[in-house]
């Protein structure tokens, strides 16, 4: 399995390669009134209106100020596109199957929004399934 890893929060996460469309820059957002929280607001991706979301706040992690590595994060869900604010994007890395275990394997991780644990020598990535953690976000915004 190929995956895009990126940090949150000093925290290291990846997506499957084949959901990832693009990695931007940080770019103009346009906030939308009564949007749900999570939502960051709109951006116009090549003539696409594109939901950006920020995922530090989805995960309820303490929100950090955007950097110069910080990215953007451009998914294929739901047979739209959405982005998703992360705090950079460092690499793609193979993983074999049997480094990766499954999220009901260990206690009190929320097997929802996680596709499994990768492990790569003395680093343990959080695999995610972006279609759970954006469901109710993408197909409302």
């Amino acid at each position: 399995m190929q995956v895009v890893v990126f940090k949150l929060n000093d925290q290291e996460f990846a997506f499957h390669i084949q959901s990832v469309k693009e990695i931007i820059k940080i770019t103009a957002i346009t906030h939308v009134p009564n949007a749900q929280e999570s939502v960051q607001g709109i951006i116009n991706l090549r003539g696409m209106v594109t939901p950006i979301i920020n995922l530090a706040e989805r995960f309820g992690f303490k929100e950090k100020p955007t950097t110069e590595h910080s990215r953007i994060i451009i998914l294929n869900i739901f047979e739209s596109t959405v982005g998703v604010i992360v705090d950079s994007v460092s690499e793609v890395l193979m993983f074999k199957d049997e480094d990766i275990l499954a999220p009901g394997d260990e206690p009190l991780v929320l097997e929802k929004f996680i596709h499994g644990i990768g492990m790569l020598d003395d680093r343990l990535l959080i695999l995610l399934k972006p279609e759970e953690i954006l469901g109710g976000i993408s197909q409302s915004a």
